[in-house]
């Protein structure tokens, strides 16, 4: 296992001040977060982790254990902590986020964690990931409401989907929280208003999981709000990072995702 497997820097900047990990939502892989690698500031880097299973690591085995991935994910950015960051994780990359911040010898500057209630009191979803595989990609689909049209009807697509798709529904699906010693960074929880997966009152949870501050950010919006709003997140992390530029709202407009999932 090498960094550069577990995490990407799509435009590595020497004189970077700060950097930002973010962790993509189930079944997604790094090109979720392609917008940010211009609409950061230029003196903030984005490392993003790239899990097996997906887009070029498509041959990699996907791992169905969150522990697992939050251990090998805190080892691949171990050499990368040298400079103030933030992790950000969406919906079950929100999970991989919180385990991996609590395996850092050095404590982020703040951890955002999107759509995804506390690690310590997940709601209880019937499970799908064990479903033949049209009822669990219909279940997804109907679910979360993550998959577009253009890549629900892409068949071949989908096939190469499928496997991270459901060992990560695994992962969420067996999380169990072990207590241990609280955060000692801030936390922002962010999440969508009407975000039926994840309601906007379980947000405040995640207080019990620090020691540092707790803010609760709601956007308009459903479970993937954050695609829309993405430019008021990264204003929020560029001020979490202490560092003077801000990203600009006029960059890049908003494209289709093409991985969907928890």
């Amino acid at each position: 296992m090498t960094a550069s497997e577990w995490i990407r820097r799509p435009r590595p900047r020497p004189g970077a001040r700060a950097r930002v990990f973010c962790v993509p939502h189930a079944g997604a892989g790094p090109s979720y977060f392609a917008h940010w690698v211009s609409e950061l500031p230029e003196d903030v880097e984005l490392c993003l982790v790239h899990l097996p299973g997906r887009e070029s690591r498509l041959a990699d085995l996907p791992l169905d254990d969150i522990t697992a991935i939050a251990q090998r994910v805190g080892r691949a950015c171990a050499d990368l902590l040298d400079l103030p960051f933030v992790l950000l994780g969406h919906s079950m990359g929100a999970l991989v986020a919180y385990e991996t911040a609590r395996r850092l010898a050095v404590p982020p500057r703040r951890l955002f964690v999107s759509a995804c209630p506390p690690a310590h009191r997940l709601v209880e979803e019937p499970p799908v990931a064990h479903l033949p595989d049209d009822e669990f990609l219909a279940e997804v689909r109907r679910a979360y409401q993550g998959i577009p049209d253009e890549v629900w009807n892409d068949s071949a697509l989908m096939r190469m989907m499928l496997p991270a798709m459901r060992a990560d529904f695994a992962a969420y699906e067996t999380y169990e929280w072990v207590r241990r010693t609280p955060l000692g960074c801030p936390v922002t929880v962010l999440g969508g208003s009407a975000d039926t997966l994840v309601p906007t009152g379980s947000l405040a949870g995640w207080a019990e999981l620090t020691e540092g501050d707790c803010e609760v950010e709601v956007f308009d919006g459903g479970h993937f709000y954050l695609t829309e709003h993405r430019h008021e997140v990264q204003r929020m992390v560029t001020a979490a990072l202490g560092t003077d530029a801000a990203p600009d709202p006029a960059v890049a407009g908003t494209g289709p995702n093409r991985e969907a999932g928890a």
